[in-house]
């Protein structure tokens, strides 16, 4: 049997397990590793504007925020530098069309719902689809059942 690939998956995910919960947070199908590493990449950089707001851009007050330490879980952070690494990116595109799923995975502490402290684990991820059977049926002609 021939495994076909027919496009990749690719999703944003949000978990928390002290807070017993998974929140997905965007999709996307892709027609190459290319364009689902390049779709990856821009939720990369939704989420770290999100987790980490850069001072003066976006809605919030630059008096609000406040600068964390190197050692400090910063998720956003993590999703700028795999942003910046192109060279790593070019390995995850072979691995996704080698068969292979990518992810890129950050986490650390936040308020879920202004409830409790939980860990909140964010990941990027994407996957081939693969199409187990060998058909054509994208080439095959409609037939209908005799009545």
């Amino acid at each position: 049997m021939t495994l076909f690939v027919d496009g990749y998956w690719c999703e944003v995910v949000a978990r928390s397990p002290e807070a017993s919960g998974e929140w997905f947070l965007s999709g996307y199908r892709a027609n190459s590793p290319r364009l689902a590493v390049r779709w990856l990449r821009g939720q990369a950089a939704r989420l770290a504007n999100a987790l980490d707001p850069k001072p003066g851009i976006g809605p919030i007050p630059p008096e609000c925020l406040w600068e964390i330490g190197p050692s400090s879980p910063n998720p956003g952070r993590i999703f700028r530098e795999w942003m910046e690494d192109f060279r790593y990116q070019g390995t995850q595109m072979e691995t996704l069309a080698a068969g292979r799923p990518i992810s890129v995975n950050a986490g650390g502490p936040d308020r879920i719902f202004g409830f409790c402290d939980a860990d909140v684990f964010y990941s990027l991820s994407a996957r081939p689809i693969a199409v187990d059977f060998v058909t054509d049926w994208r080439l095959s002609e409609l037939s209908h059942a005799a009545a």
